[in-house]
């Protein structure tokens, strides 16, 4: 075994003192994936390395920013899920969720639940992502006509979660035109979720977030509750579904599958396994609008950024789909495949996912495992491994001009192959994201929709004087030369929200 590679290191403090030094040059509250990447760069760290924060935090880390060792802890061997990712999303997941299970029972769950993400399945959603998708337009259009600021995160987030119910729940959620019960429980235990990655140590001693975060899992509980109920009454007695594949009939076919005949088919589901497909409908409602809520902001602000790829795209559609926009929501639902002829919009959706990924993977070290590395091997035991996809995707030798945005790279005439297992925001191995087709289904139909008909453009600080706020002088208020920086918030978040402001355009008919 060797000694792990490491950044400047005293025996008093650790790494705080070079941890302090680079995140003096970021915003206070810049994503941590962003402070570890710098310190990457800063002390031209390689591979990985090892970090710890003593006295702050007793948390060991292992910080992976290369794809081959990356897939050694998540492809070759699939190293458990880290106790702190439970710490972090329990009180919105809970216990019984697919995030969080391992071996048989997380098994289980992935079998039941792949149908209904299948890229076939996906297809016949189409139609309800369309749906869905013209009501954002007619919400864009209301802000264009008031030429008012918004904050686009809060509309793509109301989208993308009216997507997800109806996908996972088949239940018409109304989140973008009318409050609802459920999301407002959601919404609102998501911003008591604990910060990590912070100096502050008091940042998550507040004693109201224990109540706060129980009353809301209580309304989500008691909501999805009603839901799995009526779902079983209306198909207790006709058996399970031969065609209908939304993700809760898959849960409840294999529960009557398994209790066929028996008394519990009267009674109604057994309270363990209504818990478990309560949990794991919150996590589907979770990990479903979150990734493809934040990459609508992102993919909108850097068009806006690079007007040149804007008129590729648009050209692209229009070559598709014709110039006359208002034909496109009913060609997508006839012909959903058309969205398979789309390289340009699909490169920008894999760049923008590049330059800022939602999620990385925080996994336990095992004395069973030991990464291997220039043909020296390296104990994982003790450690939280963090595969850094931002750091990863910020490598100049993996991706050329890192912080630039390039959607060519990804096509298929690209001047440089990406290295295998490098573009990862979707993760690798078997405990990948399932929703990673719907998430790139979501995009390709909202584009089509809405980058014809509308301009975005990013007004962060009008936002601030419209706030009554300012940078402070000398205050750091970008990152990578970009003020619409990701923060924490559960994952990966545009600072701010995103504020935009939306014109319609006129296009020749």
């Amino acid at each position: 075994m060797s000694l792990q590679p490491k950044p400047p290191h005293g025996l008093l403090f650790g790494n705080i003192p070079i941890a302090s030094k680079v995140a003096s040059s970021l915003p206070w509250d810049c994503h941590p994936h962003t402070l570890w990447a710098h310190i990457h760069r800063a002390y031209n760290l390689g591979a990985f390395f090892v970090a710890d924060l003593w006295p702050l935090s007793s948390v060991k880390l292992m910080i992976i920013q290369d794809p081959a060792v990356a897939a050694q802890v998540t492809q070759l061997r699939s190293l458990p899920k880290h106790t702190i990712l439970k710490t972090l999303t329990v009180h919105l997941v809970g216990t019984d969720s697919m995030l969080l299970a391992e071996g048989a029972t997380w098994k289980s769950l992935r079998t039941i639940f792949n149908p209904g993400f299948s890229t076939a399945h996906l297809l016949t959603q189409t139609d309800v992502i369309v749906d869905y998708t013209q009501i954002f337009c007619k919400i864009l259009s209301k802000h264009a006509e008031n030429g008012e600021m918004f904050q686009m995160e809060d509309a793509a987030t109301r989208l993308t979660i009216d997507i997800i119910g109806r996908v996972a729940l088949d239940t018409d959620l109304h989140a973008q035109i009318s409050d609802n019960e459920l999301v407002n429980a959601f919404r609102h235990s998501m911003a008591w979720t604990p910060k990590t990655g912070h100096w502050n140590p008091f940042l998550n001693t507040n004693p109201v977030r224990p109540v706060l975060t129980w009353w809301y899992k209580r309304k989500m509980d008691h909501y999805l509750g009603n839901v799995i109920d009526r779902r079983f009454a209306s198909q207790r007695y006709a058996g399970p579904h031969n065609k209908s594949k939304h993700i809760i009939d898959l849960a409840l076919d294999e529960y009557c599958k398994q209790n066929a005949g028996s008394a519990q088919m009267l009674a109604g589901p057994d309270k363990h396994f209504k818990k478990a497909v309560i949990d794991n409908m919150k996590t589907f409602l979770f990990a479903g609008h979150d990734t493809t809520s934040s990459l609508i902001c992102y993919v909108y602000h850097l068009l806006h950024l690079h007007p040149q790829d804007l008129a590729k795209v648009r050209q692209e559609h229009d070559e598709i789909f014709g110039i006359d926009t208002s034909k496109a929501p009913d060609m997508i639902k006839d012909n959903p495949q058309l969205l398979g002829r789309l390289p340009y919009t699909l490169a920008i959706i894999k760049e923008t996912l590049r330059l800022y990924p939602p999620a990385s993977t925080l996994r336990m070290g095992s004395d069973h495992v030991s990464i291997t590395y220039n043909a020296e091997s390296y104990p994982t035991k003790g450690f939280l491994v963090w595969v850094n996809n931002h750091a990863i995707s910020r490598r100049a030798d993996i991706f050329p001009s890192p912080d630039s945005f390039v959607p060519q790279r990804f096509l298929a005439d690209a001047p440089a192959e990406i290295p295998r297992n490098a573009w990862r925001p979707f993760e690798k191995g078997p405990r990948n994201c399932i929703g990673q087709e719907l998430a790139l289904l979501e995009l390709k139909i909202i584009m089509v929709l809405t980058l014809r008909s509308f301009s975005m453009h990013t007004v962060i600080e009008d936002w601030h004087k419209n706030c009554g706020k300012s940078v402070a002088v000398g205050q750091v208020d970008e990152v990578y030369g970009d003020k619409a920086y990701q923060i924490l918030q559960s994952t990966a978040k545009p600072k701010y929200g995103m504020p935009m402001t939306v014109t319609r355009t006129a296009l020749p008919i």
